[in-house]
């Protein structure tokens, strides 16, 4: 996985492709969350949404495990697909897509 943006002891945003399913899966992890956070992270995405357009990636993936972690991708974009992925430890998650 890339980090494309990390902040020391909250959380990090990454990048990696998922050979699997053949997409680009970002992943977000965030500890501390409150509403200057989500502000803060909404800023942070429209960098990163920069970079991966510089580099033609113009859809991404998520894996979320909850249906609460399905909410705070809808916040950034995110839809919810009808596929259920299941991982190589045999872990089923939602598919969020994001269009850059």
């Amino acid at each position: 996985m890339e980090i494309l943006y990390e902040e020391e002891g909250n959380g990090y945003i990454g990048l990696s492709w998922e050979d699997n399913i053949k997409v680009w899966i970002l992943h977000i992890v965030c500890k501390e969350w409150s509403l200057s956070t989500y502000k803060r992270y909404k800023k942070i995405g429209e960098r990163i949404k920069d970079i991966l357009r510089s580099r033609g990636i113009y859809e991404i993936y998520g894996l979320s495990d909850t249906k609460k972690e399905v909410k705070f991708n809808i916040l950034f974009g995110g839809e919810l697909t009808d596929i259920i992925v299941e991982t190589d430890k045999g872990k089923k998650k939602y598919l969020i897509k994001g269009v850059l």
